[in-house]
């Protein structure tokens, strides 16, 4: 009878300590239930609030050189297309040219002939009439050349200019200080447009020297 009353004893206090070990567990749990939640509220919504941070400075950098990026595109562009416009330009400039000396150089000689007969001196009252009449078609081919902008030039007792002129012969004498042109054997053109202007013909000249 003792030895089952001690054993009875020692089952009793086992499942005390168990069930409160149990109670210890329960409670424990219980706490770690209750936490957990808050804590993993919390660590989220710090997570969600750096990751938008992140997010928003990486797409700010990201604008940024695209920014740069579209600024150098646009001066690059903005140059290459003043260089094509200026080059442009300058071949226009040259085509146009050479149309206009193309077109004005085919009617020269057949004014130079005009001009023959015009001054051509003559008592023959029957030819006076046509003479009269070449000239009155030269001045009509003056006007139309003026208004395109071709000017003729006689440059008799002018400087002698290389650039506009072709010294065809030459004397030398102490009246001339420089050289001079005293005969023109073929005036010249030039085209003018605005301050430019080119030589169309040089004008082939007779000119006077100083004696070296």
């Amino acid at each position: 009878m003792a030895e089952n009353e001690s054993v009875e004893k020692e089952s009793s206090k086992e499942e005390k300590a168990n069930e409160k070990n149990s109670q210890r567990v329960t409670l424990e749990e219980t706490k770690v239930e209750n936490m957990n939640p808050e804590e993993s509220t919390q660590s989220t919504a710090e997570t969600e609030t750096v990751e938008p941070e992140i997010t928003l400075q990486i797409e700010l950098e990201t604008a940024k050189k695209e920014v740069e990026s579209l600024k150098d595109s646009w001066a690059r562009e903005r140059a290459e297309f003043q260089n094509f416009k200026r080059r442009s330009a300058q071949e226009f400039g040259s085509i146009r040219k050479e149309a206009v000396k193309s077109l004005v150089t085919g009617f020269l000689n057949p004014i130079d002939n005009l001009e023959r007969v015009a001054t051509t001196q003559t008592a023959s009252e029957e030819l006076k009439p046509f003479v009269d009449g070449v000239a009155m078609v030269l001045k009509e081919f003056y006007s139309i050349l003026e208004k395109s902008n071709v000017i003729r030039f006689d440059p008799k007792g002018e400087s002698f200019d290389p650039m506009t002129m072709e010294a065809l012969s030459s004397e030398e004498g102490d009246q001339y200080s420089e050289e001079t042109v005293i005969e023109v054997y073929q005036p010249g053109y030039f085209y003018k447009e605005n301050e430019e202007k080119f030589a169309l013909r040089p004008a082939r000249v007779r000119i006077g020297k100083p004696k070296a």
